[in-house]
């Protein structure tokens, strides 16, 4: 069996941030309504209990949730040995209704699960507490701006070998074989060459710590990554959510 672990959700009116293990795998902010499926292996690293939580922040501008704000999810199980085979449903969350007269600056929740997997990775477990460390996000801004830099120099070779790690664990989690892992490198390569360009990081951008002060990424206010592309002429924007660590013993961020 293949164990494809995924969140089924729908939210409203709300910036809101699912975590597996205090990773994130669901960010976004919805001024109307929106529905759908994320896998959430990525946030898994081995085999046994697995703590999912979420928060329910106000729309950008504003301090308290709006009255329509809400996230319900289920967590679904399926076998994807040879196709998407259903196999359970658990983990019901519906959130606590706003309502007019509450005043709330964030609903938070947080539980745990039981996942099987057939594969185990250190991951971001065996990186430095980043809480220890001095001039965190001025590091980890300078990590983001070398990225840049690469991209920007068309090292398109460095770039692939600094998302070499990460391009594997995705592979393993997600059950890729060798020619969806190729896919996935190549059309990102391919979207740096066909006129996509990376934007500066935002002046605001947030840091904001996860797997339990182990790793981090820079994000825009708004909860999107604060890496971003853009192609001025089909004016799409292309994100790279990137998770950054420092590993044990060493002084400088890498990609996870």
């Amino acid at each position: 069996m293949k164990p494809y672990y995924i969140i089924d959700f729908s939210a409203a009116a709300c910036l809101f941030e699912i975590r597996i293990n205090d990773i994130s795998v669901a960010s976004m902010e919805i001024e109307g309504q929106t529905s759908t499926i994320i896998p959430i292996n990525i946030g898994i690293l081995e085999s046994g209990i697995q703590n999912i939580s979420s928060k329910i922040l106000p729309l950008s501008g504003t301090t308290v949730l709006d009255t329509k704000a809400y996230l319900n999810f289920d967590i679904k199980l399926f076998d994807v040995t040879n196709d998407f085979i259903f196999k359970e449903s658990f983990g019901e969350y519906r959130s606590t209704p706003v309502g007019k007269d509450l005043k709330l600056p964030i609903i938070s929740y947080e539980n745990h699960f039981q996942a099987d997997v057939p594969y185990s990775f250190e991951g971001w477990k065996t990186g430095e507490n980043l809480k220890d460390l001095e001039n965190v996000k001025s590091k980890l801004l300078s990590a983001y701006n070398n990225l840049i830099k690469i991209i920007n120099e068309k090292n398109y070779d460095l770039f692939i070998q600094k998302i070499k790690k990460r391009e594997n664990f995705m592979a393993t989690c997600m059950y890729l074989n060798e020619t969806e892992k190729s896919s996935r490198i190549n059309e990102l390569i391919s979207d740096f060459q066909s006129g996509f360009k990376v934007q500066p990081i935002p002046v605001d951008a947030i840091y904001v710590p996860y797997g339990y002060n182990k790793a981090a990424v820079l994000k825009k206010i708004n909860g999107e990554p604060a890496l971003w592309l853009l192609n001025e002429k089909t004016e799409e924007e292309l994100m790279l959510d990137l998770l950054f660590y420092i590993p044990k013993g060493k002084t400088e961020f890498e990609i996870l």
